[in-house]
This record gives structure tokens, C-alpha cells and sequence, in this order.
């Protein structure tokens, strides 16, 4: 274990509940993971004891957890279980409804587990991101428009850590996951104090943002090894940092870490080809060696070394699936994810640029007709290893 595991921890639980979350006094707060696990895995609960230190030292009121269990969802999906996963899923949603009607805000805690699913045919696993979808998109969608705070943070755990750094030795695997995270989210090292510091990030973020607002691109482009993509960007679009604000005026930053700056492309002028710089993770599947083509805003050709059926499958998710609902910068890379891919999106999206398929955010466009930004029941970010300029 890390040496200043315990300070750190403490840091890192205050980096959530009061730079992130923003807790207000009195505020409920439920801790979840509605996106894979459908409820925040056992391997976390050091972190769940932290965050409740942290939130009853910022004034907080009710702290609830919605516990998962990966085997349970496993067996589910094996033994074809639709109406035990939905039973499950719609609890889920019942308790998360409940909480936003009482303003509460929500941190979602994420724990790789990149092959939860690995072996199961595609279309079981298409039927389960459907069934959970129509039970807590809705939820989701309304968090998007500004319902409450939410937040989305990593918690290692031994089974992911051993995915991820094969190469270490068993016993400086979970440390190394733990030294990328602590350090996203601007714990320990040479920045000061952490929540500090985590704050002089999110303002240096938000004076780029600014910059390439006032700039009013028309487009932009990614080139690198097997990319050469060409995007383009509406009248109404509005560039953005996970640092956002609630329909009630709260701010609150919506992932940690945050390394991006993003907006939302039109979902019509897309053209070009993308190859997938790392393995990506959804919905419990991985998916490698993605590589992609474009044509008016839409993909004409997929292929993967891996996953191709359920790429497939999610691609079809929709009308909107298939296109592009967000591109994102992240200058400079930062040192924490460099060469390193976590099979996690939270992770992989802030450690290089990258596009999303599917859902784009409301507030990238301020067009009162936002005719040209997609919309979607899916969000998958793609990375790339791409340089990123503006054309004409």
C-alpha cells in the first residue's frame, strides 16, 4: 500500500464531496453507479467510508448507497433473465427518482470491469444496455440538464488494477491504479493542497474554454496514424469543461479527473476516418482495434479486431447512435495517463483527444433550433492518437 494511502484517501474524498460534488448543507447524498454495475461495487467501500467522513465534515445530510454485485448481474445475463434485470434496474431508478425529488446530488463511484461480460453473445448484452437504459435514462437525461450535481469518479480495486498493469508485480499493481487516480484528481505531489489545487485546474481549464469560444471555429479536425477526420462545428456551439451548473444556480464538476475541454459537433458534417487509439469498455464488453468511416456525419464502415458484433449492435442502437455527439481536446496530455490505457471511459477520455458516438450534451449549443446536435440513448468515447487543428 502506498505509503500516505490514508491522507491521501481523506484528500481524495474531499476533492469529491466539496470540489466536485459541491455538497450543499443539509444536501442528501446517494452514492451509485447506475452505468455497468447497476450499484457501486464492495471492493469500494473504503472510499464509501471516506466520502461519508467528507460529507458529514461539509455539513451534508442523508448518505445512502446503492451496493452492486457484478456475479449477480453475470448470472442474469447468462441465464437470459430479462425480468430479474429489469426488476433490479427499475429499483434502481425508483430510489434514484426519490432522491432527485428530494434535491439530492448523486456521486457516482466506477470500477473497471472491462470483461464483466467477455463471452456472452452480443445480442444478450444489446438487450440488457436497452433494458437498463429504459429504466434509467430518463434519469440520467434530466441529471444532464442541469436536475441536481452529479459526479462520476474511479475507485481501483484488485481485479482491475491486475487487467491493467500486468507487467508490475501482484504488489504494486493496485498502487499504480491508485497513484493515477490520486493524481487526476491533483492528490498529493508537488500542487499544494489538494482541493486547491483541484480548484486552480478547473479555473485554468475554464480560461482555455474561453479562448476557444471566442475564436468561433467553424471546424475541426483530427489527423494522426489512421485518423484523418474532418468535423464539423454549428453556429450555436458552445465549448465546455466538466465544471457545470445546476437549473438552481449550484456548480458542481461532473467527472474526476478532468482533463478535457469538449463541445458538441453538428451531427450531420463528419467526414474522414477514425482508428481507435485503446481498447474501449461498454457495457461490460471490450471492444479493440476499433477503426471507423464517416460520411455525412454518419458511419459508413466499422470493423474491429474484437467486439465487432457488439460494436455493431450499439452502432444500431438508434438514429442518433451512429453519429457523432461530441469532440473533445485534452493539451496537454497529462503525465498520469500518458501511454497507458485503463479500459475504463472516465480514465481514458481525459488522457487523450478524442470524438463520442451517440448522446451530445445540452449545454455545448445555445442555438434556440438545435436541430444539428445529435441525440441518442448512447455516449461511447473513442480515443485518439491524433494531433487536433482548426481549418478554415
Amino acid at each position: 500500500m502506498l505509503p500516505d494511502f490514508a491522507t491521501r484517501l481523506r484528500a481524495y474524498a474531499e476533492v469529491l464531496v466539496r470540489g466536485a460534488v459541491n455538497l450543499q448543507p443539509g444536501q442528501p447524498l446517494l452514492l451509485a453507479e447506475p452505468y455497468e454495475l447497476q450499484g457501486v461495487a464492495r471492493s469500494s467501500e473504503v472510499v464509501v467510508e471516506a466520502v461519508r467522513a467528507a460529507a458529514r465534515a461539509a455539513g451534508g445530510g442523508d448518505i445512502e448507497v446503492q451496493w452492486g454485485d457484478p456475479a449477480r448481474l453475470r448470472l442474469l445475463a447468462e441465464r437470459s433473465d430479462w425480468n430479474g434485470f429489469s426488476g433490479l434496474v427499475a429499483g434502481n431508478a425508483r430510489r434514484m427518482r426519490a432522491h432527485l425529488d428530494r434535491s439530492g446530488a448523486f456521486l457516482f463511484l466506477l470500477t473497471g470491469q472491462p470483461r464483466m461480460f467477455e463471452g456472452l453473445p452480443p445480442d444478450r448484452l444489446a438487450q440488457l444496455h436497452r433494458l437498463g437504459w429504459a429504466e434509467l435514462g430518463p434519469i440520467i437525461q434530466e441529471l444532464v440538464r442541469g436536475g441536481s450535481q452529479w459526479t462520476l469518479a474511479p475507485v481501483p480495486s484488485p481485479t482491475w488494477a491486475a487487467e491493467l498493469y500486468p507487467d508490475l508485480p501482484a504488489d504494486r499493481r493496485l498502487d499504480a491504479l491508485w497513484e493515477a487516480v490520486f493524481s487526476g484528481a491533483r492528490v498529493g505531489g508537488d500542487d499544494g493542497e489538494p482541493l486547491a489545487a483541484w480548484q486552480r485546474h478547473l479555473q485554468d481549464l475554464h480560461q482555455r474554454c474561453a479562448g476557444l469560444n471566442a475564436a468561433r471555429h467553424r471546424r475541426v479536425r483530427y489527423a494522426g496514424p489512421g485518423t484523418d477526420l474532418t468535423v464539423g462545428l454549428p453556429r450555436g456551439h458552445v465549448w465546455c469543461t466538466a465544471r457545470q451548473r445546476t437549473s438552481r444556480g449550484t456548480e458542481y464538476c461532473v467527472n474526476v479527473p478532468t482533463e478535457e475541454i469538449f463541445t458538441a459537433p453538428d451531427r450531420a458534417e463528419a467526414e474522414g476516418c477514425v482508428r481507435v487509439a485503446r481498447p474501449i469498455s461498454a457495457g461490460g464488453v471490450m471492444i479493440e482495434g476499433i477503426e471507423l468511416e464517416f460520411r455525412r456525419g454518419e458511419v459508413v464502415r466499422a470493423t474491429a479486431k474484437s467486439g465487432a458484433e457488439f460494436l455493431r449492435r450499439l452502432l444500431d442502437t438508434d438514429d442518433g447512435s451512429a453519429r457523432l455527439g461530441e469532440v473533445a481536446l485534452v493539451e496537454p496530455v497529462p503525465a498520469w495517463g500518458r501511454g497507458r490505457h485503463f479500459g475504463n471511459a472516465l480514465l481514458d477520455e481525459n488522457t487523450t483527444p478524442h470524438v463520442a458516438l451517440g448522446e451530445s450534451y445540452p449545454a455545448c449549443n445555445n442555438s434556440l433550433w438545435p436541430r444539428a446536435v445529435n441525440r441518442s440513448l448512447i455516449h461511447v468515447d473513442l480515443p485518439l492518437d491524433a494531433a487536433v487543428e482548426f481549418p478554415p
